[in-house]
């Protein structure tokens, strides 16, 4: 009997969704990846401040952060005391000053005003900044291609 019943169940689910029709396919669940994204806020260089946010959707290790200048009339940039810049140098990023961010939470803003800034003279100009977080490719990150941002500080 019960062959029977189960026969009719069957019979009567293939008649309405039509005797050729595919059964369901499983959809496979999406998976989201958790990962933080590093995004320089270079904006904030004009005033010395090197700052990074982590707009991801995880926290961040350790990673380092570096800013270039460039003088964009031609020549160099201020070049402060060597024993003013020395706790920025790293030979693995040559001629770049260079923070490590011991790391950062979702949502979150690290902000690290230069030493030696406000003690700087800087001639008539235009100098571009270059900010990189994660310039070492330390920490994975959904979107690897936001990690440089630029900014000019214009000096009449």
């Amino acid at each position: 009997m019960r062959a029977t019943g189960f026969a009719i169940v069957l019979a009567s689910l293939m008649a309405l969704r039509g005797a050729n029709a595919a059964p369901p396919v499983a959809v496979p669940p999406i998976i989201v990846a958790k990962a933080p994204n590093l995004v320089p806020i270079a904006s904030r260089m004009t005033k010395g401040t090197i700052s990074v946010r982590n707009t991801g959707s995880a926290a961040a290790g350790p990673f380092k952060v570096t800013v270039e200048c460039k003088n964009l009339g031609g020549g160099g940039c201020v070049e402060p005391p060597a024993r003013a810049v020395a706790p920025y140098e790293d030979p693995a990023f040559p001629n770049k000053l260079t923070v490590t961010v011991p790391g950062l939470a979702v949502g979150h803003v690290f902000n690290h005003k230069i030493a030696f800034w406000d003690g700087l003279v800087w001639p008539a100009g235009n100098y571009e900044f270059t900010v990189v977080a994660d310039a070492g490719s330390a920490v994975a990150e959904t979107n690897e291609g936001d990690n440089s941002g630029g900014t000019v500080l214009n000096v009449p």
